[in-house]
Formats: structure tokens, C-alpha cells, sequence
């Protein structure tokens, strides 16, 4: 049905006066809100919240409680205070796709077309009933163009941003996570000589990034995260799955987690770490055979215990946390956490605001 003419025009004023964009990060487990100001090589965090969902309110990229999952990005706006009205939002799980592909010379209508046509045979959610979008990143060795490209199914478009117009907010760019943690780790760390791997270690799922030569080569996501040590806490100890959380992060005056709980912990991690590897080794023997020169990790599960530790014995190279604070100014003093906790929880979220500029 056509939007009236009372919601067009609301529509268009709240457009006209609703300032900057904000990214909105919506997870399986919680949602982040981020407005950046400043300038590319120069961001600085204005404003920056997160807030819980309660358990299975999204699963996969499915929203299960919609009013609960609105009513969150409604409280983000109001504890943010922030004026801005049109949004970047970030997609991610079964129904998104990136890939990275050679296309013959030609126009852009030309590139366009063939991107059309060959996407169709790697996109396992339709073609049809997807957004696709290319980036054209620059000439190939063996002649041609190489292209990156992205898609996502429109029903998963629609479901977001259905809960942004809930929320009065206007779906500005559409975005996926792991392009966002991309965009984030170029912006900090500017020097990206090499092949880096990426890793966005979250509640549900792990984002696997190849990043090189200026874009990323090769994404996957896994579902495999925090969540899943949470449940074996539960299952193991028989008790629920806000005290298992609870146990998963109670350490004792030493910092240590209790033997019982570390021991379920340090098997989690192991399976975790071992599935990581395994689709790393993938993409080095299946692809151009090229090695990662070093590991950047983020996300809330990437400070499990033990998590960084196991990951660099396990792959072999550098891991290291991916550090917001390395080229963005951020005032500690104004959110709640450590600079660690801060890098892990927001890099995604930051990610998506950049789109602003």
C-alpha cells in the first residue's frame, strides 16, 4: 500500500532535519548504537551506548521479538541524546554474500551486467529477490577488472529496516558487518601492506575477514561464538542462562575463573579455535596459496579467557587486538569500560557510522 501523503511528508521533514548518520549494530545478543564526529584520519566518538537483548530475540538474522528489538533501538536513542534520524544498519548471517571476482574490461554498465549475471550463480539465497551492489577495486594482473560484491536478501533489508521505522529512524545506507569491520581496521591502522586476517568473535557467530590489497579477498561466517559456551555452562551446571553468563565472567581476586568453569571454557574455546583454523587452512590451499601475515581479533568473545592465547599458538602468526584507540580519539572517561572492552564491543558499530563520511 502507498504511504500517504501525511507520512511522506513526515518522512521527508524528518530527513531534512535529522543531521548526521549513526550506525546501529544489531546483534543476536545485544545493540549497539555509535555518531562519530571529525573527519576521515581524524574520527572522534560522540556518542556511543549498548543495550542487552533478552535471550533468542534474534536468531541467526531473524527477528523473533520485534517490538522488544524496537524498543531497544528506541532506548539507545534516548540515553545517546542523539538528533539524527537517518541510520546505517549492518547485516550479516545466511541471507548476505560477498564476493570477490575478475570481470572483463568494458563501461560500467558492462562490469554491471556481467556482475549480474555471474552473481546469480553464487548467491544461494536468489538473485531475484536480492540487493546486489559492486565496487569496482581496480585493474586486474591478468587483464580486466576485479570487482567486489555484495548482496543481500531483500526480505533481511526489509526486516532492519522495518524496525528503524518502528523506532522513527530512516534506513540511510544498508551495509553488511564485515564490510564494516573492514572499513573500521583500515581506518585505524592505515598502513595495510600484507594479507591480514580479521576475525569479529561475537555472541552467535564469528566473522572471518582476508584482507588484502585494499579490500577483503575472502569473507565466511561461522556459528560459532560466545553464545555456545554460555549454553555448555548451562548444560554442565544446570543452571540458567543468565547465571551462566554470570559464571562465564566472575573471576576471583587473583583473576582467575573457577577450575569447574575454566575447564569448560578452555574446551569451548578449543573446538572454536580448532573450526577458525580449519576454514583459514581452507581459504590458503583452495585459494592463491597466499599466507596471512598477522591475526587482528575483535568482538565480545574475543575476550574470553585464554581466546587470544590459544589463537596465536593455533595459527602460528601475530595475533593481536584490534585497537580502536590506535587512530581514533575516543574519551574513556565517557562510556562505562575498559579501552579493550570498548575496541571489542564497538568496532563493528564504528565500522557501519563511518558511512557518514
Amino acid at each position: 500500500m502507498a504511504a500517504s501523503l501525511k507520512d511522506q511528508i513526515e518522512s521527508l521533514v524528518s530527513m531534512l532535519n535529522s543531521g548526521g548518520v549513526i550506525g546501529i549494530d544489531i546483534g543476536s545478543h545485544s545493540i549497539k548504537l555509535c555518531e562519530l564526529g571529525g573527519g576521515l584520519g581524524k574520527l572522534k566518538v560522540d556518542r556511543f551506548a549498548v543495550l542487552p537483548l533478552s535471550e533468542a530475540a534474534i536468531i541467526e538474522d531473524e527477528i523473533q521479538k520485534f517490538s522488544e528489538v524496537a524498543d531497544t533501538v528506541k532506548e539507545l536513542i534516548r540515553v545517546t541524546g542523539t538528533k539524527s534520524k537517518n541510520v546505517c544498519i549492518g547485516l550479516y548471517g545466511p541471507n548476505t554474500m560477498t564476493k570477490r571476482m575478475n570481470v572483463p574490461e568494458g563501461s560500467r554498465e558492462e562490469i554491471e551486467d556481467h556482475v549480474m549475471w555471474e552473481s546469480e550463480q553464487y548467491i544461494t539465497f536468489g538473485a531475484d529477490d536480492s540487493r546486489i551492489d559492486f565496487d569496482i577495486i581496480g585493474d586486474n594482473e591478468g587483464g580486466g577488472k576485479e570487482v567486489f560484491v555484495v548482496a543481500a536478501h531483500n526480505e533481511l533489508i526489509a526486516a532492519f529496516s522495518d524496525v528503524l521505522k518502528e523506532a522513527k529512524l530512516n534506513t540511510k545506507f544498508v551495509d553488511l558487518n564485515v564490510l564494516a569491520l573492514s572499513n573500521v581496521f583500515e581506518e585505524v591502522y592505515r598502513e595495510t601492506d600484507g594479507s591480514f586476517l580479521l576475525l569479529d568473535m561475537g555472541a552467535s557467530s564469528t566473522k572471518i575477514v582476508i584482507y588484502k590489497r585494499g579490500a577483503p579477498l575472502f569473507t565466511k561466517e561461522l556459528p560459532i561464538g560466545g553464545g555456545l559456551i554460555t549454553e555448555e555452562i548451562q548444560r554442565q551446571m544446570a543452571v540458567s542462562y543468565e547465571e551462566a553468563e554470570d559464571l562465564k565472567t566472575t573471576y576471583d581476586s587473583r583473576g582467575n575463573l573457577p577450575e569447574e568453569i575454566l575447564n569448560i571454557v578452555q574446551s569451548q574455546i578449543e573446538l572454536q579455535v580448532s573450526e577458525i583454523k580449519k576454514n583459514v587452512n581452507f581459504y590458503i590451499t583452495a585459494g592463491s596459496a597466499e599466507k596471512v601475515d598477522q591475526c587482528f581479533i575483535t568482538g565480545g568473545n574475543s575476550l574470553t579467557s585464554g581466546m587470544i592465547e590459544m589463537l596465536n599458538q593455533s595459527l602460528g602468526i601475530n595475533v593481536d587486538r584490534l585497537d580502536l584507540f590506535h587512530n581514533i580519539k575516543i574519551n574513556e572517561s565517557q562510556f562505562d569500560l575498559s579501552s579493550e572492552e570498548f575496541s571489542a564491543i564497538a568496532s563493528i558499530v564504528v565500522g557501519l557510522a563511518m558511512r557518514k563520511f
